[in-house]
């Protein structure tokens, strides 16, 4: 394994070689640390977006759940992250404009800013910190896995090592190296999950042989179908997760407030469908591919499924080198985590004039701490640990979408408003059992389909809360909202619509280029998207 120590070994330090020269034109304000100046263009938007969305998650709990299940985890993924940049632009250009109008580099400070109520900002924040630690434990346990897979040994001699470089280099340069370093890294991860896909099709005699292997056995026909693993409510509420959890992530909150222009975000939200897919399909194939030479794992064993395939058909060169892509996905990732919800602590949780307490440095290496303990001794698995974070985050849409865009909104609505959310979201944590009639099943510690009843009651408290205090008196900015838009936010909602495919769910029988039917039309809804996103921008940048 001496060459496996050689590449992770040369990776890393150029890493953190890369970020030193990063940080070069770095300032000592919190504006140049956590927001890079508020210079993000367009393309480094994209890219750096892509890079921190794109994590553990996507390449390890991806290639498990495809395992699990099949291709029907691709469009769910692919289609549906690519769709959630719908919500970033929505949401993304007033969250801009009060960022700068507010000097705030967080949600919460924005709300801050629009409510004047202190008990709002640290409600949100707390809740922010505490759903990000989940996911931010995916990183270090992924890692574990890939270090293990590599170079045997303990999973946790992994997930510590990875941890500390990361830490290193975030602490170097704050969000200007942490974008420079997501750009290399995002490049990396993408070409070598595509390298490592075409090993693992080449192996197998070619993708449409793989295919025929799959559909000829009993046990494997059904991962060429959806039927089985979804009803139409797990499948909407998925997508409905996707659509307002991402923008409620901080550090891709945290890029909005970053970005240089309204056009910026725009070109970012018409072109993420595109990386959506060439990320998620990868890892998403290897796992589905996976049974033909590793069947009957089980749910933690399917976890490994992409470094064990890699391992077993690269061998210890072009193998070794392929796990780099997970490692640099989640560092991308991890990174990026650690620096803004180090920015959710110093700037909205810490009184200012602690200024002893606030020390960066104290906090980004707390909270990694407090993820790799998580990560150490949780029995959840990556896809776990993912969506009970993003049923967390979903939550704060309805508060900070309304504080963007009511002029009076009341702090106390917030606070109603995550309470009733987030309460939701407990109940079917540690009751599930509380569901039971109801026409959502929960299931285990991370429940997707639990998003509907905790929006609506995010909603409601949000509302009524509001109404009480305010006497409904709602002085609304919806400005982006009116005719003139009309026309893209139908035909938005009619992808969104026709997603739901399921009148052919069953079908599994027919596939051209090796893929079913149903996986090039959720490839041309994404592309139809795009066409409707670039009509769209294109006609707010004229105006």
């Amino acid at each position: 394994m001496s060459s496996a120590w050689f590449i992770v070994g040369a990776y890393s330090v150029a890493m953190v070689l890369f970020a030193i020269w990063a940080r070069r034109d770095l300032g000592r304000e919190d504006e140049s640390y956590y927001l890079a100046e508020r210079g993000l263009s367009g393309p480094v938007l994209l890219v750096t977006m892509a890079a921190t969305n794109f994590s553990a998650f996507t390449v390890y709990g991806s290639s498990g759940a495809a395992y699990r299940i099949g291709l029907s985890f691709l469009p769910i993924m692919a289609f549906g992250t690519g769709f959630m940049a719908v919500s970033m632009y929505v949401l993304g250009r007033k969250v801009r404009a009060r960022s700068l109008e507010h000097g705030a580099m967080t949600a919460p400070e924005m709300v801050m800013g629009q409510t004047g109520s202190r008990s709002a900002q640290i409600t949100m924040a707390s809740v922010l910190v505490l759903a990000t630690i989940p996911y931010l434990a995916l990183q270090p346990r992924a890692a574990g896995i890939v270090v293990s897979a590599l170079f045997g040994g303990p999973e946790w001699v992994g997930a510590v090592l990875v941890t500390a470089l990361v830490v290193a280099y975030t602490l170097t340069g704050g969000l200007k190296a942490v974008v420079r370093t997501d750009m290399v890294q995002g490049a990396v991860a993408l070409g070598l999950l595509w390298l490592g896909l075409a090993m693992v099709v080449n192996d197998s005699g070619g993708l449409s042989a793989a295919m025929e292997s799959l559909a000829s056995s009993e046990d494997t026909a059904g991962l060429l179908g959806r039927e089985g693993n979804y009803t139409l409510i797990i499948w909407t509420s998925t997508m409905i997760l996707w659509l307002f959890a991402d923008p409620m992530f901080p550090q891709l909150y945290q890029r909005l407030c970053a970005a240089d222009s309204d056009r910026a975000i725009g070109r970012m939200a018409t072109l993420y469908p595109a990386v959506a897919w060439l990320a998620f399909l990868p890892p998403i194939l290897i796992g589905t591919l996976g049974h033909i030479n590793h069947p009957g794992l089980d749910r933690a064993g399917s976890d490994n499924i992409l470094p064990t395939l890699i391992m077993d058909v690269g061998g210890e060169w072009l193998g070794g080198l392929v796990l780099v892509a997970g490692l640099a996905a989640l560092m991308s990732t991890m990174d990026s985590q650690l620096l803004a919800t180090g920015s959710l602590v110093t700037r909205d949780l810490i009184p200012k004039d602690s200024q002893g307490l606030r020390s960066r440095e104290v906090v980004i290496i707390s909270l990694s701490l407090l993820g790799l303990m998580l990560s150490l001794w949780s029995d959840l698995s990556i896809l776990d640990l993912g969506l009970l974070a993003f049923s967390m985050y979903a939550v704060m849409f309805p508060a900070v979408f309304a504080a963007a865009h009511w002029g009076n909104i009341d702090g106390r609505a917030v606070v109603a408003s995550i309470v009733a959310g987030e309460a939701v979201v407990m109940l079917a944590v540690f009751s599930p059992e509380s569901f039971e009639g109801w026409w959502v099943q929960p299931v285990k510690a991370a429940m997707p389909t639990a998003v509907v009843p905790s929006l609506v009651a995010a909603i409601i408290g949000l509302a009524v809360t509001q109404y009480v205090f305010s006497e409904c008196s709602f002085a609304s900015d919806l400005s982006g909202f009116g005719l003139k838009n009309g026309l893209p936010i139908t035909g938005l909602l009619v992808v969104f619509v026709l997603a739901q495919d399921f009148w052919w769910w069953d079908e599994a029988g027919k596939s051209a280029l090796g893929l079913p039917i149903w996986v090039w039309w959720a490839a041309a809804l994404s592309v139809a998207q795009t066409a409707i996103m670039a009509n769209w921008t294109g006609k707010d940048e004229a105006r």
